[in-house]
């Protein structure tokens, strides 16, 4: 057990001792547009995916209530 405590630590220090303090680098405003182009990617995408499966989750909810509806008569 010791062992891998140890195993541990060493590990996690070399992992800092690696990682420089400062890496001094530059962000053109292309990295900016980048960055929001690939924010309203996920946004849209998800969006698309919820209107592609509405009824699927729809029905699954519908489900769920009438199960408990069901269950909760007898």
């Amino acid at each position: 057990m010791k062992s891998r405590h140890t195993a541990r630590i060493l590990l996690l220090v070399a992992l800092i001792l690696s990682l420089p303090a400062s890496a001094h680098a530059y962000l053109d405003p292309g990295t900016g547009s980048y960055i929001l182009q690939m924010l309203l990617a996920g946004i849209l995408g998800a969006l698309f995916a919820l209107k592609m499966f509405w009824k699927r989750i729809i029905a699954f909810f519908k489900g769920l209530v009438s199960k408990k509806d069901k269950y909760a008569e007898h």
